[in-house]
């Protein structure tokens, strides 16, 4: 097992969020390492992580063929998608994301991840969508991990079980998303 995963968008959207959940959620099976990336980028500039899980140890942090890119914009998209490998996967934010084909041969999948968020009424949880169709499209974990990982860093604090529902609710949302867009493929 050989993963290298970037996750982009712009500061605020909750990438690095996200790749810290993946390498929480699979450091328990596996070697992992989290490279965040914040340069100059703040928030609304763009911003990413690498993250790399391995049977094996990890020689670099750093991602240059990606077996999986989840990205939350165009720029991102733009920046990111070339270095995807033929036989990887590009999940990507459709309400703001249109596909130039720089992905080259790896998969697409569109996850209306803003819309979505938007519909159960907070945009700031559409990394947990992401992360929803990340595991139902490349089962690195399963739900249930997330879930509990999700409860682990949100259930504890109080006054934060609305907001650890909502990221609950999100996430389901998400992997609901993606066995559609896998059901339609077949």
């Amino acid at each position: 097992m050989d993963e290298r995963m970037i996750f982009s968008g712009f500061g605020g959207q909750g990438l690095m969020t996200l790749g810290k959940f993946i390498a929480e959620i699979m450091m328990h099976q596996y070697q992992v390492t989290f490279f965040p990336s914040y340069g100059t980028e703040v928030r609304g500039g763009t911003a990413y992580c690498h993250v790399c899980a391995s049977d094996r140890p990890i020689a670099s942090p750093t991602v240059e063929h990606a077996t999986c890119l989840v990205v939350m914009n165009q720029m991102s998209y733009d920046r990111f998608a070339p270095v995807v490998r033929p036989d990887g996967l590009v999940i990507s934010n459709a309400s703001m994301i249109k596909p130039t084909g720089t992905h080259g041969a790896a998969r697409l999948v569109e996850i209306d991840a803003s819309g979505l968020a938007n519909h159960l009424g907070n945009v700031r949880v559409a990394n947990m969508v992401m992360l929803g169709a990340l595991l139902v499209l490349k089962p690195l974990a399963g739900e249930r991990e997330a879930l509990a990982l999700l409860e682990e860093k949100l259930g504890a604090e109080p006054g934060k079980r609305e907001i650890l529902d909502l990221n609950k609710r999100a996430l389901k949302l998400g992997a609901d998303e993606a066995r559609k867009a896998v059901a339609e493929r077949s």
